[in-house]
């Protein structure tokens, strides 16, 4: 008898302290967890890792296999950030997360008086995945979105099939330090309702995975945040052209060595040979403000008066820009110019530096990035200065950071 009326009493404390354990945070929520503030652009809300981040999209193309009429991703991006959503027609929340993507952008293209800085035009492109049970429920679900919900004007959708494989091409990429012991090298794999927020040049600025826009994630072990804010402040953001890539760059490429590469059978570690400081600039062949209207004719202007470091400029390859590339190129000639002028392909570069059309990396003998300027105006004397002490002086935080190594 008394040996039963302790092990009731055991059971019954136990019990009690279970109760009283208080309830496991958020943090540590495999679902919901509470991101770091790594720094002051744009990511204090949950963020999602992606392989490509901050790199260009593929140039997707969605070709119909009765006609073979080829709708182009980058002919229709028009200059704008936009979503890439990526849905199954069979799927009720998909066709009203689709919905609601392409309501919310007709209201944030409405400039609102006193709101005109919260205003931003963008695009929805949604990709219908290639599964029987989605294709048939496709022409359902175009049908409700300019039908029942009235956003046809605002939402692009289209169905992926074997032939184009756009899930595929946004997948196609491996993840190393992964699994439980994170010594694993998986492949990245597309899911229902990924959501990849994208600037106006093709680079994606944000992944969403399961984003549900009128559902919340856990901004602060106290306080939510909505998807569709996260999606607003990323748009905003864009259209301003700062985005999170400005510090990603900071973080992963200044004062590293990016790895070597070459186009047009040019090496870029040829073209640094013998010079001490390479300026590398990133341009779009297709608009004014980076070619003779901005950055290449000034940069061609600073490579007369200063003739010490080897001058590059990389042409992005959206198709666009590449139909121009050759008028650049004549360009750059009819100025005797010593800037080399090289055409990107499939933004291999571009993605490599996080570049977006007017970042300037200056680069070091041995391929370090000694120093980086976004949106570069070369016509700032204050820049030239910068460039010039690089030159000199190298770059006393790069000093700094290689001893801290």
């Amino acid at each position: 008898m008394m040996w039963l009326l302790i092990v009731t009493a055991v059971v019954l404390s136990v019990t009690h302290a279970q109760k009283d354990k208080p309830a496991p945070t958020t943090a540590s929520s495999p679902v919901t967890p509470i991101p770091s503030v790594l720094g002051d652009f744009f990511r204090p809300y949950f963020w999602q890792e992606h392989p490509n981040l901050c790199g260009r999209l593929p140039e997707i193309k969605v070709t119909n296999p009765k006609n073979l009429e080829s709708w182009e991703y980058y002919k229709n991006i028009n200059d704008k950030p936009h979503i890439i959503y990526l849905a199954e027609a069979q799927c009720g929340t998909c066709q009203s997360n689709a919905a609601i993507a392409g309501q919310l952008s007709k209201v944030w293209s409405e400039s609102r008086r006193g709101m005109e800085d919260k205003s931003v035009e963008m695009d929805v492109f949604v990709f219908n995945r290639d599964s029987p049970a989605a294709a048939k429920k496709f022409n359902m679900m175009r049908n409700r979105l300019n039908k029942r919900f009235h956003v046809g004007e605002w939402v692009s959708l289209h169905q992926d099939n074997g032939q184009s494989g756009v899930w595929d091409s946004l997948a196609d990429y491996w993840v190393d330090n992964t699994g439980p012991h994170k010594n694993e090298t998986s492949r990245f794999r597309s899911q229902r309702n990924d959501m990849y927020l994208v600037d106006q040049w093709g680079r994606m600025v944000r992944f969403l995975r399961d984003a549900i826009l009128n559902r919340s994630r856990k901004d602060s072990a106290e306080t939510n945040i909505l998807w569709r804010d996260v999606v607003h402040d990323v748009m905003v953001a864009a259209k301003n052209r700062r985005t999170v890539c400005d510090e990603l760059q900071r973080e992963q490429l200044y004062c590293r060595v990016p790895g070597e590469w070459q186009l047009d059978g040019v090496s870029f570690k040829s073209l640094r040979r013998g010079k001490f400081l390479t300026i590398l600039v990133f341009i779009r062949a297709d608009m004014a403000e980076f070619t003779n209207r901005g950055v290449l004719r000034d940069l061609i202007d600073l490579s007369r008066r200063w003739k010490a470091p080897r001058y590059v400029v990389v042409v992005d390859s959206v198709p666009q820009s590449k139909e121009q590339f050759s008028t650049i190129k004549r360009y750059g000639q009819s100025r005797n110019s010593d800037v080399q002028i090289l055409l990107d392909q499939d933004n291999m570069v571009t993605s490599k530096f996080l570049a977006a059309p007017g970042d300037l990396f200056a680069v070091d003998s041995v391929g370090r990035i000694v120093g980086l300027i976004d949106r570069v105006n070369l016509r700032d004397r204050s820049v030239e200065e910068q460039l010039r002490n690089w030159y000199l002086s190298w770059n006393p935080e790069c000093e700094a950071f290689l001893n801290s190594a």
